[in-house]
């Protein structure tokens, strides 16, 4: 039962995974054009009869037809097509039979064209290759241009006639880039009303192309950089000189250096405190006693509630001074306050949270 389940689950995955890949954007217009062939089917020769040894006849029912057509997608798979079609036209042949011989005596010919609008209802067969069926209504235009037929003692006057019909369309649509498609459809229109009492219906196969206009551009990958707000805090305000133990003015720094802490999503960042020495002294001393301090800030803080897990401490000794040589000619006291730059802690808090954190460097 467990595997039965899975199976399906997968399936249902699969299928929604190729429905995804195929759709289109939302709330998006595209347009085109399409080519093919038509006929006209139920020209009702009979009812354009006049006199019963006159035959009347169609032909040239099938000939080149086309349309332009512009769409509104508005979700995946419901769009909205505004479309312009020429369906073709075809001739009543008028003989006159005596003696065995047939008398071609002049021939009339009806043309329809048409305004619509429907809904396209898709579904994805596999990856770009959807299937869909438009319905809706059309403004049809039907010309009817007589060469001397007559119905009931009166000549059908040269006229136009326009009305409404529905129409119906059945396809396959296949995306072969971002911005074009191709289309093989067949259409149906259903009694175009004519100057006569014909009622013509009309069916077209086509192939058309389609152009995607202004489909919005696929989002920038979003880059998850690194950045680092650093604090700088002097050892004199944190402890006694060559001490570890911190002030209670340096709690204090601290407590206001953690306002501005908690402002970061903790998940998403980590905090490295590092200590530092001035040049006084040996590397194993200095050495130790920037860990000592680094340590001291790393332990208050956790105290003050920053998870233990992201946050980490370390010393450097003398290794990264920032007097530089300006310290070189002093000696004794004045040395001792000449580099007291160098001896300090810094905070670092690394964080993903691009919006809040940058680098900057803050010395209390």
């Amino acid at each position: 039962m467990k595997k039965t389940t899975l199976a399906l689950a997968i399936a249902v995955a699969s299928l929604t995974a190729t429905a995804a890949n195929a759709a289109y954007e939302d709330n998006t217009f595209y347009t085109g054009a399409k080519l093919g062939w038509s006929e006209l089917y139920r020209l009702d020769a009979n009812k354009v009869r006049v006199w019963d040894n006159v035959g009347i006849s169609t032909s040239n029912r099938s000939n080149i037809a086309g349309g332009a057509f512009l769409g509104f997608q508005a979700n995946p798979y419901l769009a909205f097509e505004l479309g312009y079609d020429w369906l073709g036209s075809a001739k009543y042949k008028r003989s006159f039979h005596y003696a065995g011989t047939n008398y071609d005596v002049g021939h009339s010919k009806v043309s329809a064209q048409g305004v619509s609008l429907t809904g396209k209802l898709s579904y994805p067969i596999i990856d770009n290759l959807d299937i869909y069926g438009r319905a809706g209504g059309m403004v049809t235009i039907a010309k009817w241009k007589n060469g001397g037929l007559v119905k009931d003692g009166d000549k059908l006057d040269n006229g136009t006639k326009t009305d409404l019909s529905p129409v119906y369309a059945l396809g396959l649509d296949y995306r072969f880039d971002e911005d074009f498609s191709t289309r093989l459809e067949y259409q149906y229109v259903q009694h175009i009303h004519t100057k006569t009492d014909a009622s013509p219906d009309a069916g077209l196969v086509s192939l058309g192309i389609t152009y995607r206009l202004g489909a919005p551009a696929a989002p920038a990958p979003v880059e998850l950089k690194t950045e680092v707000k650093r604090y700088v805090l002097n050892e004199d305000v944190l402890f006694a000189y060559a001490k570890a133990d911190l002030k209670a003015e340096g709690r204090q720094a601290l407590d206001n250096l953690l306002t501005s802490l908690v402002k970061i999503n903790p998940t998403e960042s980590a905090v490295v405190v590092i200590g530092h020495t001035d040049r006084i002294g040996s590397d194993s001393y200095n050495q130790k006693l920037s860990e000592q301090r680094a340590n001291s800030v790393m332990k208050y803080l956790i105290s003050k509630g920053v998870p233990a897990n992201l946050i980490s401490a370390h010393g450097v000794g003398k290794t990264q001074p920032v007097t530089g040589t300006k310290c070189n000619a002093l000696r004794g006291a004045d040395l001792k306050a000449c580099l007291a730059p160098d001896r300090r802690v810094e905070i670092e808090v690394k964080a993903r949270n691009v919006q809040e954190v940058q680098v900057t460097n803050s010395t209390n």
